[in-house]
Protein backbone atom coordinates (compact mmCIF):
# COMPACT_ATOMS: atom_id res chain seq x y z
CA UNK A 1 0.00 0.00 0.00
CA UNK A 2 1.18 3.48 -0.85
CA UNK A 3 2.21 5.50 2.20
CA UNK A 4 1.25 9.15 1.81
CA UNK A 5 1.57 12.15 4.05
CA UNK A 6 0.32 15.71 3.43
CA UNK A 7 3.76 16.79 2.13
CA UNK A 8 4.27 13.88 -0.29
CA UNK A 9 5.17 15.19 -3.75
CA UNK A 10 5.21 13.55 -7.14
CA UNK A 11 6.29 14.57 -10.60
CA UNK A 12 5.89 13.12 -14.05
CA UNK A 13 8.72 10.90 -15.18
CA UNK A 14 11.02 12.72 -17.57
CA UNK A 15 9.76 11.15 -20.81
CA UNK A 16 6.01 11.29 -20.06
CA UNK A 17 3.68 13.47 -22.09
CA UNK A 18 0.00 13.96 -21.22
CA UNK A 19 -2.58 14.38 -23.96
CA UNK A 20 -6.30 15.13 -23.70
CA UNK A 21 -9.11 15.23 -26.22
CA UNK A 22 -11.94 16.13 -23.83
CA UNK A 23 -14.63 16.43 -26.49
CA UNK A 24 -14.09 12.72 -27.23
CA UNK A 25 -13.45 11.82 -23.56
CA UNK A 26 -9.98 10.50 -24.46
CA UNK A 27 -7.04 11.01 -22.09
CA UNK A 28 -3.55 9.54 -22.43
CA UNK A 29 -0.08 9.42 -20.95
CA UNK A 30 2.68 8.67 -23.48
CA UNK A 31 6.23 7.62 -22.79
CA UNK A 32 8.14 9.33 -25.57
CA UNK A 33 11.26 7.24 -24.92
CA UNK A 34 9.96 3.67 -25.10
CA UNK A 35 6.57 4.18 -26.81
CA UNK A 36 4.43 2.93 -23.94
CA UNK A 37 1.05 4.61 -23.78
CA UNK A 38 -1.67 4.52 -21.18
CA UNK A 39 -5.32 5.34 -21.66
CA UNK A 40 -6.60 7.32 -18.67
CA UNK A 41 -9.98 8.37 -17.45
CA UNK A 42 -10.81 12.03 -16.86
CA UNK A 43 -10.06 11.93 -13.13
CA UNK A 44 -6.69 10.21 -13.59
CA UNK A 45 -5.76 12.83 -16.17
CA UNK A 46 -6.85 15.57 -13.74
CA UNK A 47 -4.60 14.10 -11.01
CA UNK A 48 -1.59 13.84 -13.32
CA UNK A 49 -2.12 17.36 -14.64
CA UNK A 50 -2.32 18.66 -11.06
CA UNK A 51 0.96 16.89 -10.29
CA UNK A 52 2.65 18.77 -13.14
CA UNK A 53 1.78 22.00 -11.31
CA UNK A 54 3.92 20.94 -8.34
CA UNK A 55 1.15 20.38 -5.82
CA UNK A 56 1.79 18.27 -2.70
CA UNK A 57 -0.58 15.47 -1.62
CA UNK A 58 -2.55 17.77 0.68
CA UNK A 59 -3.10 20.30 -2.11
CA UNK A 60 -3.90 17.52 -4.56
CA UNK A 61 -6.62 16.18 -2.26
CA UNK A 62 -8.03 19.64 -1.60
CA UNK A 63 -8.30 20.34 -5.33
CA UNK A 64 -9.73 16.89 -6.09
CA UNK A 65 -12.42 17.25 -3.42
CA UNK A 66 -13.36 20.67 -4.75
CA UNK A 67 -13.35 19.58 -8.40
CA UNK A 68 -15.39 16.40 -7.99
CA UNK A 69 -17.48 17.01 -4.85
CA UNK A 70 -16.85 13.54 -3.43
CA UNK A 71 -16.76 12.51 0.19
CA UNK A 72 -13.25 12.46 1.62
CA UNK A 73 -12.96 8.66 1.87
CA UNK A 74 -13.97 8.09 -1.76
CA UNK A 75 -11.69 10.88 -2.97
CA UNK A 76 -8.72 9.47 -1.04
CA UNK A 77 -9.32 6.00 -2.48
CA UNK A 78 -9.56 7.37 -6.03
CA UNK A 79 -6.43 9.50 -5.73
CA UNK A 80 -4.44 6.74 -4.01
CA UNK A 81 -5.44 4.24 -6.72
CA UNK A 82 -4.43 6.69 -9.45
CA UNK A 83 -1.08 7.43 -7.81
CA UNK A 84 -0.35 3.73 -7.28
CA UNK A 85 -1.17 2.93 -10.93
CA UNK A 86 1.00 5.83 -12.14
CA UNK A 87 3.91 4.79 -9.92
CA UNK A 88 3.66 1.12 -10.94
CA UNK A 89 3.72 2.10 -14.62
CA UNK A 90 6.52 4.66 -14.21
CA UNK A 91 4.32 7.58 -15.24
CA UNK A 92 5.21 9.49 -12.08
CA UNK A 93 7.84 9.27 -9.37
CA UNK A 94 7.86 10.43 -5.77
CA UNK A 95 10.21 13.32 -5.05
CA UNK A 96 11.56 14.54 -1.77
CA UNK A 97 10.27 17.95 -0.64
Amino acid sequence: MLALNPDSRFQLEEDILLQAIPELDHYYAFNTKDGDNFQLNHTAHWVLTAITRGVNYSGLMEGFLKEYGLDKKTAEEDVRETLQYALNNQIIKEVKP
